[in-house]
């Protein structure tokens, strides 16, 4: 039966494919300097991460899943960076940062800055980035 759970690989979905599951990091805040705009806005990004999952009878260890604080100080260190281009940089690059960890398939990037428009509160972007097949 190709639906039964003893005969699939450990890891795998009913179709066959790597199981993953989602970590999610909510409105990570810091300040940033946007290259041409006053001061240094606080910044707002959220993370979705689809993420390899170890299998059933993964080690209770933390090598053995996605670590959110690796993921927070590579945020930390690219807010810190001066004049930055805009939100879409930052989206941009946190989606490389996140997939620069191997267990990372895919992940969602959202980037809010406060608006220079009198009608908004925020202005920003999201983006999606999936890892190579060949990764």
């Amino acid at each position: 039966m190709p639906n039964d759970p003893v005969s699939r690989p450990l890891g795998a979905d009913v179709c066959g494919a790597a199981a993953t599951y989602t970590i999610l990091l909510r409105d990570f805040t810091a300040s940033v300097s946007i290259a041409g705009r006053p001061g240094r806005p606080t910044v707002h990004i959220s993370l979705e991460l689809k993420v390899s999952h170890p299998g059933l009878s993964f080690p209770d260890d933390i090598t053995a899943v996605m670590s959110y604080e690796d993921i927070v100080e590579d945020l930390r260190r690219l807010c810190a960076q001066e004049a930055v281009p805009g939100p879409d940089y930052l989206a941009d690059q946190a989606a490389a940062l996140c997939l620069a960890h191997p267990k990372v398939r895919q992940v969602r990037v959202d980037v809010e800055l406060p608006s220079l428009l009198p009608d908004t509160a925020g202005a920003g972007v999201t983006i999606t980035r999936n890892r190579d097949a060949d990764n």
